[in-house]
């Protein structure tokens, strides 16, 4: 048994004004076996000396040159020592809660492999809280068709409400893409939610803040960007003789959906 519980997952690069915030919504958990694996993508602010300043020994910086969110994510998972494995932006926040409602869904469904409570978008003027077909608004369960989830408007998990077990990443080669400046979180949800079942909770836990600067989502806006290795694991799904013709039918929605905005791009 792993003596640490959780592994908090944190990348950064120049998040000097939200880091301290997003540390502290950890540090404040009500869950206290944890520890904070804090990805340094070559910061050039004072992201990290913000970091340094808490005192606090479950805190480890991991420094490596500028080479994308994806590469230190995958640095963090690679690093972590905990039973679970969870993501949290630098930028993004976690109610108190967090880890203690993500424990008591792997207590409860010990068949899931993926923990995800439910989480507000936060934008400059209003919040929204996502929903999901099929998926209750009152009570936990277990997420009964993943494709049915990821073809809403916003996926059931982001990189700040997913929490997944350590041992399948000793078990499968799955992580996220290296070289993807677009899209490689959903190609790394994509994978796992095909894959494992997933344990979700109505209750909200996190926010996911879509107003920061130096936002991957907004710093793209107006770039001409194809997501090579989302749409090939799209591509390679839709060739798969395990899935029937309602599942492939979600999967050409899912890749259409990624498509139409690059075309327009164009």
């Amino acid at each position: 048994m792993c003596d640490i519980l959780f592994s908090v997952v944190i990348p950064v690069y120049n998040k000097s004004e939200n880091v301290k915030e997003t540390i502290q919504s950890v540090l404040l958990q009500t869950e206290k076996n944890f520890e904070i694996i804090v990805i340094d993508d070559g910061s050039t602010d004072d992201s990290i000396e913000i970091i340094k300043s808490f005192e606090d020994q479950r805190i480890k910086i991991i420094n490596q040159s500028n080479q994308g969110v994806s590469v230190a994510r995958n640095n963090g998972i690679k690093n972590a020592k905990g039973k679970y494995v969870s993501f949290l932006d630098a930028d993004d926040l976690w109610e108190t809660n967090y880890l203690e409602v993500t424990k008591k869904l792997f207590e409860k469904y010990s068949e899931a492999k993926i923990a995800c409570p439910s989480y507000r978008i936060k934008y400059e003027k209003k919040e929204y809280i996502p929903t999901w077909k099929n998926v209750s608004t009152y009570e936990d369960c277990i997420i009964t068709n993943f494709l049915e989830t990821a073809v809403s408007n916003f996926w059931i998990f982001t990189s700040s409400n997913i929490t997944i077990k350590n041992e399948i990443f000793n078990d499968m080669n799955i992580l996220f893409p290296v070289g993807e400046s677009v899209y490689e979180d959903f190609d790394f949800y994509f994978r796992l939610g095909m894959r494992y079942k997933i344990a979700h909770s109505n209750k909200i836990c996190a926010t996911y803040n879509r107003i920061t600067n130096n936002n991957a989502r907004t710093s793209h806006f107006n770039k001409v960007v194809y997501c090579n290795s989302f749409m090939n694991t799209l591509d390679s799904f839709m060739k798969s003789t395990n899935l029937n013709n309602s599942d492939k039918l979600l999967i050409k929605e899912i890749k259409d959906r990624r498509m139409v905005p690059y075309i327009f791009s164009l």
